[in-house]
C-alpha cells in the first residue's frame, strides 16, 4: 500500500491542490446529497398528520435554521429545501467533473511533452541501449493509462467520499442499523482483498507483455522485406502471435476477478437487507420511514463501495504503468545528455585534433587506443580500414554522442568540451549510411526543422549536393512526399537529400559516414563531384571502405583494431605496394 501512494505522489504531486479541490467537492456533494436523504424522513412524516418531534441531529439542525430564517417547517418549505440541496448538488458534480477531466487532459499533454524533452535531451549512449518497441510503447501506451489513472483516482475519491459521508447520516438516523451494515461491508472487503492482490500481479504481466510484443511489432515491421525475402513469415507469426495468446488470456483473467468482485456486492446486499429487517422489526423505536431512509443510504453505500472497488481495481491495474514512466523519467534524468558548460565559440581555423584517444563501448573491451590524428581546416581526411577496425566510433566521437575513456579532441588548441554541444552540432554536418528521410516533402527533409533556412537557401544546398535536377523533375517539385523512409527515392537520391540537409546548414566540419558503401557508381560519383567542390571552404571527413570514395582526399587514415597504422597522402601510400590503401585500390 506504502508503495502504492509513492508512485502515486510521485505521479501527480503537481495535482495536489486539484486533488484535494476534488476531494473537497466529493465530500460536499455526498454531504448535500446525505441531508436532503436525512430531510426526506420529516417530509414523509407529513403525510402521517405531521412531523414529530425531531429526534436525529440532522433533522434537529433543520429545524434550526429554518428558525432562524424565520421560515415555517412545513411541507411546502421543506420540499423546497431538499430540492435546493440537490440542485447544489448537481452544480458540484459538474464541478467536480471538469476540474477531473481537465486534469486528466492536462497530465496527458504536459506528461507527454516532458517524457519526449527528457527522451531527446537524453545522452546517446543510454538511447542506443533501449529498444524502439519497449521505447515507443513508454511514449505512447505508458503515458496514456497513466492519465486514465489519474481520471479513476478521481472515481476513487468520489466513491470513498460518499461512502463516509453516507455512513454518518444512515449512522445519524440509525447507528444500529448501520453498524450491522458496516460489519457486513468488512467482511466484503477481506472477501475481495486477495482479488486485488491478483489483479496487481496479472497488470505487470500484461504490461511486461505489451512491451515485448510492441518490441516484436517495430522490429518486423522494418524488416518485413527481410522476412518475406527469407520465407519465414510463418515462424515470425508464430511468435507475434504468441504475445496476442499470452495477452488475451491475462485480458480474461482480469475479466473474471472484475467480474467476481462486482458480482459479491448485489447478493450481500440482499441478504444484509432482510437480515437487518429481521434484526430491528421488533424494536420498541422502530420506524418504517426511518428504516427505508437508511435502507436508501445503505444501498449508496454498497453502491459507492462498489464503484469504489471497481475503480481500485482500475487504479491496480494501471499503476504498472505510471510506475514504468516514472522510472523511465529518472533513467533520463540520470543519463541526460551533459551540456558543456564551457563558453567559447566554435572557431576552426587551424585544425582539430585526435590527442591520444581511446574509447569503449563496454568495460574491458577497447575499441579505440592512443590514437592521434590531425585534421586540417579546409582539407578533406579519409578515413579506411577493415569492418570492426572502430571507424564508426571515431564519427561518433567527433559528433560528440560519446566521450573519450581517456584523451581529448582539441580544437585550434582547445579542449572542444569548452564548446556547448549545441554550438559543435549547428557547425558540424553529418551524412551517415542509412539515410534518415521524414515522411514528409523534399523541401521539409532538407530543411529539417531548421526554420531559418529560406526556400533559396534549401534550392542553394540541392544544386551543391547535385540534386536539384532531380526534384525539379518530380511531379510536385520540392513540394513531393518521399514516402515512408524515403521508400519512393532510390539510395543515392535519398543519400544526396540527406547531403543537401547538411549543407544547408552550412557546416565547418562535414562528416560522411560510409555514406555511399552501398550506392552505385552514378550515384558515388554525383556524392563525389559534390564534395570535390567543398574542397578548401569546407572541412570534410570522409569514412569508407571503398577506395575510389576517398582517392581525391588530401590526407588518408588507416585504422586497424582501434590505432592508426597508416596515414599520408594517396599518391604516397600507393607507393607502398604493403599499405593497406595500396591492396584495396588493386584488390590484393
Amino acid at each position: 500500500m506504502a508503495s502504492t501512494f509513492k508512485i502515486l505522489w510521485q505521479t501527480f504531486e503537481r495535482y495536489r491542490y486539484h486533488v484535494v479541490a476534488l476531494t473537497v467537492l466529493g465530500l460536499v456533494s455526498a454531504v448535500l446529497e446525505g441531508i436532503g436523504i436525512n430531510a426526506a424522513i420529516p417530509l414523509l412524516a407529513f403525510f402521517n398528520g405531521g412531523p414529530s418531534s425531531a429526534t436525529d441531529f440532522i433533522t434537529q439542525t433543520i429545524q434550526s435554521l429554518f428558525a432562524v430564517l424565520h421560515l415555517p417547517f412545513s411541507f411546502r418549505y421543506l420540499l423546497g429545501f431538499i430540492l435546493a440541496l440537490f440542485i447544489l448538488r448537481a452544480f458540484s458534480m459538474v464541478l467536480f467533473g471538469y476540474i477531473r477531466g481537465w486534469i486528466t487532459a492536462d497530465f496527458l499533454s504536459k506528461e507527454s511533452a516532458e517524457v519526449l524533452r527528457l527522451t531527446m535531451r537524453s545522452s546517446w549512449p543510454f538511447l542506443l541501449k533501449q529498444k524502439i518497441g519497449t521505447l515507443h510503447n513508454t511514449l505512447v501506451r505508458d503515458i496514456q493509462a497513466s492519465s486514465s489513472l489519474l481520471g479513476v483516482l478521481g472515481q476513487v475519491i468520489q466513491s470513498f467520499s460518499g461512502f463516509l459521508m453516507y455512513l454518518l447520516v444512515a449512522l445519524n438516523i440509525s447507528h444500529m442499523v448501520t453498524l450491522y451494515a458496516i460489519g457486513g461491508g468488512a467482511i466484503l472487503f477481506f472477501i475481495v482483498r486477495p482479488l486485488l492482490r491478483r489483479m496487481r500481479g496479472l497488470a505487470e504481466s500484461a504490461t511486461l507483455v505489451e512491451k515485448q510484443y510492441s518490441q516484436f511489432l517495430s522490429e518486423h515491421i522494418m524488416g518485413m522485406k527481410s522476412i518475406k525475402a527469407a520465407g519465414t513469415e510463418r515462424r515470425a507469426l508464430a511468435l507475434g502471435t504468441s504475445y496476442i495468446t499470452e495477452l488475451r488470456t491475462i485480458t480474461i483473467y482480469q475479466a473474471l476477478i472484475r467480474s467476481l468482485g462486482s458480482s459479491v456486492f448485489q447478493p450481500m446486499s440482499l441478504i444484509l437487507v432482510v437480515v437487518l429487517f429481521l434484526l430491528t422489526y421488533h424494536q420498541p423505536n422502530f420506524s418504517i420511514i426511518a428504516f427505508g431512509a437508511t435502507l436508501y443510504l445503505i444501498q449508496k453505500i454498497f453502491t459507492y463501495l462498489e464503484s469504489g472497488q471497481n475503480a481500485f481495481q482500475a487504479v491496480v491495474e494501471l499503476l504498472p504503468y505510471a510506475a514504468n514512466v516514472a522510472w523511465f523519467k529518472r533513467e533520463l534524468s540520470v543519463h541526460r545528455e551533459e551540456s558543456s558548460k564551457g563558453k567559447r565559440p566554435f572557431e576552426f581555423k587551424q585544425s582539430l585534433r585526435f590527442e591520444t584517444v581511446s574509447f569503449a563501448y563496454q568495460e574491458g573491451k577497447s575499441v579505440l587506443d592512443l590514437v592521434d590524428f590531425e585534421v586540417r581546416a579546409g582539407e578533406t581526411v579519409g578515413l579506411i580500414g577493415p569492418s570492426g577496425a572502430g571507424k564508426t566510433s571515431v564519427a561518433d566521437l567527433l559528433l560528440r554522442l560519446f566521450k573519450p575513456g581517456a584523451g581529448e579532441l582539441v580544437l585550434d588548441g582547445a579542449p572542444v568540451e569548452d564548446i556547448t554541444l549545441d554550438s559543435w552540432r549547428q557547425n558540424i554536418g553529418y551524412v551517415p549510411q542509412d539515410a534518415f528521410l521524414l515522411h514528409s516533402t523534399v523541401e521539409e527533409n532538407i530543411r529539417f526543422y531548421n526554420e531559418a533556412l529560406t526556400a533559396e537557401d534549401i534550392h542553394a544546398a540541392a544544386k551543391q549536393a547535385n540534386i536539384h535536377e532531380f526534384i525539379s523533375g518530380l511531379p510536385k517539385g520540392y513540394q513531393t512526399v518521399v514516402g515512408d523512409r524515403g521508400v519512393l527515392l532510390s539510395g543515392g537520391q535519398r543519400q544526396r537529400i540527406v547531403l543537401a540537409r547538411a549543407l544547408a546548414g552550412k557546416p565547418t566540419l562535414l562528416i560522411l559516414d560510409e555514406a555511399t558503401s552501398a550506392l552505385d557508381h552514378e550515384s558515388e560519383k554525383l556524392i563525389q563531384e559534390a564534395i570535390a567542390k567543398l574542397h578548401g571552404s569546407v572541412t570534410v571527413f570522409i569514412i569508407a571502405h571503398r577506395p575510389s570514395t576517398v582517392a581525391e582526399a588530401d590526407t588518408i587514415l588507416v585504422l586497424s583494431r582501434g590505432h592508426i597504422v597508416e596515414r599520408g597522402a594517396p599518391q604516397e601510400l600507393l607507393k607502398n605496394k604493403k599499405s593497406y590503401f595500396y591492396k584495396m585500390q588493386h584488390g590484393s
